[in-house]
């Protein structure tokens, strides 16, 4: 007669789960929110509050302001927080990355990602969209409180969504809050004037507010307000980064970062503000505006509807600037250079885990054929050349950079990255492009970044080499793209499969392994502190190791990095953009044109210089730390 009993208690405590009350919260200033209650397995479940908002609605005057948060806006009653808010206006007919369409494949595979956006609502845009969602685990919380997760989301500060990933599982198996937040995007997040009237970096500026909102009411849900994780992925790590040199900003907002696949040292996102010169001048003839004064200019731009807007802006990427003193009366976010910033030590000193994937740029720079095929030799050197080439933009003189320069850096790329003896291996020669990718975008910013934190703080680096064994559309030689590693990190294998797709037990110990390792890092900074038998030492300058995340989570040795690309990336190849722009004032205050380069000895000079620089790189191979 056991069993029956144990079936009647197991029907009543079905019943008792199913039939509570939903979850709410009162939040001080704003008032009571009703939240739901997320079935994960079985009887068990998270709690969910989705679309909170930390600032005012920025539309009409708020429009290219910084986020206004006094007098928060409150509501009577109970709010509705089982439903999303819309996403923030992007240009949906900017086709997406290649690497986001293959894991939005995988991601349909395994759940109905197309009806879940749509049923939670964030498949909508709005201009009004500064909300922020908090899935917490369900019980009561520890002493202390649970430890909290903010995370900012992809998207190359153009497109986006807090949506784009998926926490229910670590939140689940890892009793941590985490809070995705939303933030202006494109013209509507990054525009600027040039001045006080709109001084840029708002989507930035949005993301402190969320933060600062954060500390001041997670408490009410259970979490630890002295114990917040700042964590993103690609354009949302380099926000991390920059929030780490932002003293004025985001000071005391958050206590741990976690950077994956992205550093503000070396990105081509951060620009000096003089970069969006003409893009200012263009967007104003494309909407019938006065340029000047810029006051009459931005009232213009705030009566274009906001949609309009998006999708009729001059072909511009915007995002972050550097702003210092563009505005009297709002603080600089970016006041310089974050390299600058952070080689003086003007950064938050807190300890970081940062990493990248094996293969980053697999599938965003390469057509899908090359990835099958390969590339030409023709094809490669003409793909590194336009890098080269636009790595000039970073510099405020580059409108008078001569065209000859690109032959210094080109040889000095060249001397690295060109296969020797020469090859018409196009397999091969698609190998050596992605290495110069992924060492100039990933491997030598991050180790960098390390370097520099690893003297204030603990560090911890990985390099992500698994790819999953459940069948997803990565061909055999091509390693791990961008945005993979998160397929391990949010527990994906834990969900139920769609398509007759089933994931592979290997998989759900991998993923359960690196939830373990992330979690342990928010709650007590150790990523193996508790529940994993791997080692993972703190990154330092007499141990610059990383973790080598495959199917063994081994550390690595010392020659297995390419530190040449490191040294050449962080400290050779500045040095020669530099001594481009050098040898150019030279020919200019020679009276040369900057179309053509007449002054051949001039440049024989500088190619002959930068020969000596490379040898000098060679003689100081071992000596890659800053």
């Amino acid at each position: 007669m056991i069993f029956p009993n144990i079936f009647w208690c197991y029907c009543i405590l079905i019943l008792q789960v199913m039939c509570r009350d939903p979850p709410t919260v009162k939040i001080k200033d704003q008032g009571t929110i009703m939240g739901m209650f997320m079935k994960m397995y079985r009887t068990q479940s998270i709690v969910a509050y989705l679309g909170i908002p930390y600032a005012h609605p920025p539309v009409g005057m708020l429009r290219f302001s910084p986020p206004f948060v006094d007098n928060l806006p409150s509501w009577e009653g109970i709010r509705n927080g089982s439903v999303s808010q819309p996403n923030c206006f992007q240009n949906t007919n900017i086709p997406k990355q290649k690497h986001t369409m293959v894991l939005n494949k995988l991601l349909n595979k395994v759940m109905d990602m197309d009806a879940m956006m749509t049923e939670m609502g964030s498949d909508k845009y709005d201009e009004d969209c500064l909300y922020l969602n908090i899935f917490i685990p369900d019980g009561p919380a520890p002493p202390d409180g649970f430890a909290v997760i903010a995370y900012l989301h992809s998207g190359d500060f153009s497109n986006g969504s807090p949506f784009e990933i998926n926490p229910h599982q670590l939140v689940f198996k890892q009793k941590l809050i985490v809070v995705t937040i939303a933030y202006r995007l494109n013209i509507l997040g990054f525009f600027t004037s040039l001045d006080g009237e709109a001084p840029g970096n708002f989507g930035l500026m949005d993301q402190s507010a969320a933060l600062f909102w954060i500390k001041k009411n997670i408490k009410a849900f259970g979490g630890n307000e002295e114990n917040v994780t700042l964590m993103g992925h690609g354009s949302g790590a380099t926000s991390v980064c920059i929030h780490l040199t932002s003293k004025d900003w985001s000071e005391e907002l958050f206590h741990k970062a976690i950077i994956m696949s992205g550093t503000s040292l070396g990105s081509t996102s951060i620009r000096p503000a003089t970069f969006y010169s003409k893009a200012v001048d263009r967007t104003a003839h494309a909407f019938s505006c006065f340029r000047r004064p810029t006051s009459h200019l931005m009232d213009c731009l705030r009566r274009v509807e906001a949609k309009f807007l998006v999708e009729n802006a001059p072909d511009q990427h915007w995002g972050p600037i550097i702003d210092e003193g563009l505005s009297n009366t709002t603080a600089a976010f970016i006041p310089d250079d974050p390299e600058m910033l952070i080689e003086r030590g003007q950064l938050r000193k807190v300890p970081i885990l940062t990493g990248f994937t094996d293969m980053e740029e697999a599938y965003d720079l390469i057509a899908e054929d090359m990835v099958e095929n390969g590339i030409s030799l023709e094809l490669y050197e003409m793909m590194i050349n336009e890098i080269v080439s636009s790595d000039f933009a970073r510099y405020e003189n580059n409108e008078t950079m001569c065209v000859g320069n690109n032959q210094l850096a080109m040889e000095a790329v060249n001397f690295l990255y060109k296969p020797y003896p020469p090859t018409e291996d196009k397999i091969l020669l698609r190998n050596f492009y992605l290495n110069f990718l992924n060492d100039r975008k990933y491997l030598a910013p991050t180790i960098g970044l390390a370097a520099h934190m690893s003297k204030q703080a603990e560090t911890f680096v990985y390099r992500f080499d698994l790819k999953p064994r459940t069948m997803i559309d990565i061909p055999e030689d091509i390693g791990v793209p961008h945005g993979f590693e998160q397929i391990f990190v949010w527990g994906l294998p834990y969900w139920g499969a769609q398509n007759d797709m089933t994931w592979d037990n290997a998989d759900k110990r991998v993923s359960d392994i690196i939830m373990t390792m992330w979690a342990n890092f928010v709650k007590y900074t150790s990523p193996t502190h508790l529940g994993v038998y791997i080692k993972w030492d703190n990154f330092t300058h007499e141990n610059p190791s990383l973790l080598i995340i495959d199917r063994s989570f081994n550390m690595s040795d010392f020659k297995s990095l390419n530190h040449h690309a490191i040294k050449f990336w962080n400290e050779y190849y500045p040095s020669v953009l530099n001594f481009a722009a050098a040898c150019c004032n030279m020919t200019e205050s020679a009276g040369v044109k900057t179309a053509v380069v007449k002054n051949y000895y001039t440049l024989g000079f500088c190619l002959m210089i930068g020969q000596l620089l490379i040898i000098h790189i060679i003689r100081t191979q071992n000596n890659f730390l800053i």
